[in-house]
């Protein structure tokens, strides 16, 4: 655990930002081994003050039970009337009120009711003050959401969720930019090279397109060629049914004697992909049909690779660099990488099988 690891706990960054518990990729937290789902109440499951139980949100809260997860409603309201989600659901979501939030003493106690790890729980709200605040603290993964206002006409409450947002923006063009810029460049992985990585267990986990990046990834700096054992694993990563993408920043023209080889080998290549912007790989992925939760990004950059991935919702994997040798930008990024290393959290990594 770095020195960061520590501040980010008194730092209310979330993990993830969604715009509501529906967008949510559950499916992906389930690959990196959570179990427990713990969501705030007020504008989180329903609109603030209101007993109102959406049949989407409880249509959602049944799915994740029935795909295994413990699910709790954990909230500072002190109303009875809240429980009635324990009625609807016919005991299998807990609720928990009064909980103090951001304090950590009754959150833990949950936790050991239900029998789960902090390190495989789930805390969604959509107050950063109290409930990613509290998750962080405890070291839980932390999703913030847009406050909920489906249907709501009531002027106050309209001002309520508009205020809530408002203070988490202000907080974020402050203070917060900058941990949440290093999060953003954080990868899930960390291998030596492409060779070292488990693609059996990426597919055994429902991912279906790698992302390479090229230069000193694939083939050390401004190389036009593949080496033999790359063109094999390419091969064996093709008979597993991957689809290979290789994107660079490099122009198509330095790829003309590549562009032909890969062809042959069934591998797509973007040039000028403008890493670490998503707008252009992701055209390509949705071309293909492809989702974010089945995407990885591979690359030995983290201002690139690792953010495009991170970016993208796709799961990232740090390799080190083939060569010294590098382009006169990429080194003066290299020193911004020593530094953001020594600061960046510890991401999830996938579960393995039992």
């Amino acid at each position: 655990m770095n020195r960061t690891m520590g501040l980010f706990k008194y730092i209310p960054i979330p993990r993830e930002y969604s715009p509501d518990i529906y967008s949510i990729d559950y499916e992906k937290l389930k690959k990196l081994g959570f179990n427990t789902i713990l969501m705030d109440y007020d504008f989180t499951i329903t609109v603030w003050r209101d007993d109102n139980i959406p049949d989407k949100t409880l249509n959602l809260l049944n799915k994740l039970i029935n795909d295994g997860f413990k699910v709790a409603i954990v909230t500072n309201s002190k109303r009875e009337k809240v429980k009635i989600i324990e009625k609807l659901t016919m005991g299998k979501v807990k609720v928990y009120t009064s909980m103090k939030k951001p304090n950590t003493k009754k959150l833990k106690s949950v936790l050991e009711e239900l029998g789960s790890k902090e390190s495989e729980t789930v805390i969604i709200g959509d107050l950063f003050i109290t409930d990613i605040s509290v998750g962080n603290r405890l070291g839980l993964y932390t999703i913030l959401i847009n406050p909920y206002t489906y249907g709501l006409e009531n002027k106050f409450k309209q001002f309520m969720a508009g205020f809530t947002k408002f203070a988490y923006n202000v907080f974020f063009y402050t203070i917060g930019w900058f941990f949440r810029a290093i999060d953003l460049v954080g990868p899930n992985e960390f291998k030596k090279s492409v060779f070292d990585i488990d693609y059996q267990h990426l597919k055994e986990k429902g991912y279906k397109i790698l992302v390479f990046d090229f230069d000193n990834t694939l083939s050390e700096w401004h190389s036009d060629y593949l080496q033999p054992e790359v063109i094999d694993l390419f091969l064996k990563l093709k008979d597993l049914g991957f689809y290979i993408l290789i994107a660079s920043n490099s122009s198509k023209k330095r790829f003309m004697n590549l562009d032909a080889q890969l062809s042959d080998l069934g591998i797509d290549l973007l040039a000028s992909a403008m890493k670490p912007l998503r707008f252009k790989i992701r055209k390509k992925i949705k071309f293909h049909g492809y989702k974010p939760g089945e995407g990885v990004v591979i690359g030995d950059q983290l201002f690139t690779d690792v953010a495009l991935g991170n970016a993208l919702g796709f799961y990232t994997i740090k390799v080190k660099p083939l060569s010294k040798k590098e382009g006169l930008w990429t080194r003066f990024m290299r020193f911004f990488e020593r530094i953001a290393l020594k600061w960046i959290r510890k991401k999830p990594t996938l579960v393995k099988n039992e």
